[in-house]
């Protein structure tokens, strides 16, 4: 199976000041004044995240090992496992009345 990259997303990350060692807090304060001081469209929209289309350059060869409605368990061509899980809910099937054979 080829799996293929549409879209990319650029979010800025979320960070919890409380565990960010003392050390980086000095670097985090320069990156957190810089962001402030761009106008204020580029900050809203880097604050919504940036979406960008990736066309077909981006691409990868998948084997399936389990699926299921939430989950999809993968490997790639080196043999390396990649958990998927689905983000909208899965609606439910209508059930199904008559039965063929």
């Amino acid at each position: 199976m080829k799996e293929e990259y549409v879209e990319g997303i650029f979010e800025t990350p979320k960070v919890d000041e409380d565990i960010v060692p003392e050390q980086l807090k000095g670097a985090l304060d320069q990156a957190v004044n810089t962001l402030q001081q761009l106008p204020v469209p580029i900050r809203d929209s880097v604050s919504r995240g940036l979406k960008i289309p990736l066309g077909e350059a981006f691409q990868r060869l998948i084997i399936i090992s389990y699926l299921d409605e939430e989950i999809l368990i993968v490997r790639n061509t080196a043999g390396e496992p990649e958990v998927l899980t689905r983000l909208d809910p899965v609606p439910d099937p209508e059930p199904m009345l008559d039965y063929e054979s």
